[in-house]
């Protein structure tokens, strides 16, 4: 099976590699409960936290972009 996010191969039964796994929890950590559980669909942020493994782009551009949202 590969990762849903990045797409290297992970025997992960969620899909999402040990690496993703960490960013996503960084993230959802630093954007806290009560944020994090009113995204209906997380799918969306996959696109940026492919680039945070690659190295392009930082967990704190994920937490400001979901922030700003939540402020939207």
């Amino acid at each position: 099976m590969n990762c849903d996010i990045c797409g290297k191969p992970t025997t992960n039964k969620k899909g999402i590699c040990d690496n993703c796994t960490k960013i996503m929890d960084k993230v959802i950590r630093d954007v806290g409960p009560e944020v994090w559980n009113n995204i209906d669909d997380c799918r969306y942020i996959y696109p940026m936290v492919k680039r945070v493994a690659e190295g392009s782009l930082r967990t704190q551009d994920i937490v400001n972009e979901l922030l700003k949202g939540e402020a939207d």
